[in-house]
């Protein structure tokens, strides 16, 4: 029992690692799955190796010889492209995931209302600077120390294309000076406008720093929960694709079959009897095709969706 466990677990293990790959591979050739990839891999391969061999024959008439290097050649192009690719690939990868990453922080945020929006850069600020931030008023969203040092703290949530500028801020100024707060932090899910920054002594956090800030309080998605992400979006989009051909095309299917049954059935109390039977097992063989059909267009779809 234990080790039909252990084996359940190697083959789920097999079978994320492939998703993923095949995830990867399709982003970083453009829509090219492993498949296609390994296939390229092996023309080329080949290609090169009776190239080699050819060109070594013609040269030494040595058959032996010439099929040594033709594997010689084959087996380092191996190596070197592999790890080439391992390489490049890592890097790519870090780039993929911080992408999804940043999606998935960006959704977080757009599904936040303003006031929740405030509370969630609360909870950010107090465990990245070990502090209590208190709500303070109209202008001045909360105040805390930080450091030793009295903050004032202004939250802006806008949409990821706009920039906070100036005159959104300048309530929050002239509150900050009335009050003599002298450190100030202002931040927003977006950017700043150079102008903002340019005539601003105050911290300013936009959402490259919010995703710095999540990194260091461990917040931000690490590799797993990435992975989780993608697998969680393969695993719905394959679900999504059975549903639509089954529910398709399940119906015509069963037609078929319950018309094929009907006429084989039927046929004994006819004067057609071989052509009712006939009728009736085509009826079926066609149910049993599109059955087939429906099979293979489901894996070639999951295939191109991953």
């Amino acid at each position: 029992m234990e080790g039909l466990i252990i084996f359940k677990k190697y083959i789920n293990s097999l079978k994320r690692s492939f998703i993923l790959n095949n995830y990867y591979n399709s982003i970083i050739k453009k829509g090219k799955n492993i498949q296609a990839t390994f296939l390229d891999f092996i023309f080329i391969l080949f290609f090169l190796m009776i190239m080699f061999t050819a060109i070594v024959y013609r040269l030494t008439q040595d058959v032996f010889l010439a099929f040594s290097l033709g594997i010689v050649i084959g087996l380092t192009y191996i190596v070197l492209l592999s790890l080439w690719n391992r390489r490049t690939k890592e890097k790519k990868i870090l780039k993929i995931n911080e992408e999804i990453a940043d999606n998935e922080l960006i959704k977080e945020i757009e599904q936040k209302d303003n006031r929740e929006f405030l509370f969630y850069v609360k909870d950010i600020l107090e465990k990245y600077y070990n502090t209590n931030l208190c709500e303070y008023n109209r202008y001045i969203d909360f105040v805390g120390e930080i450091n030793g040092d009295l903050y004032g703290i202004k939250c802006i949530k806008l949409p990821f294309d706009a920039k906070l500028d100036l005159d959104k801020v300048e309530s929050f100024n002239r509150e900050m000076k009335k009050k003599n707060i002298k450190g100030g932090i202002i931040v927003t899910n977006s950017y700043f406008k150079e102008e903002l920054k340019n005539r601003t002594n105050y911290i300013l956090i936009d959402f490259n720093k919010i995703k710095e800030m999540l990194k260091a309080v461990g917040s931000y998605p690490t590799q797993k929960d990435i992975e989780d992400i993608i697998i969680s979006k393969y695993e719905d989009k394959k679900d999504m694709i059975k549903e639509k051909i089954t529910s398709k095309d399940k119906g015509k299917i069963l037609k078929f079959m319950l018309l094929g049954v009907i006429l084989i059935l039927y046929s004994p109390f006819v004067s057609y009897t071989l052509y009712y039977r006939i009728m009736g097992f085509l009826s079926i063989g066609i149910a049993i095709l599109l059955g087939f059909y429906n099979i293979i267009k489901f894996i070639n779809l999951s295939q191109r969706r991953t």
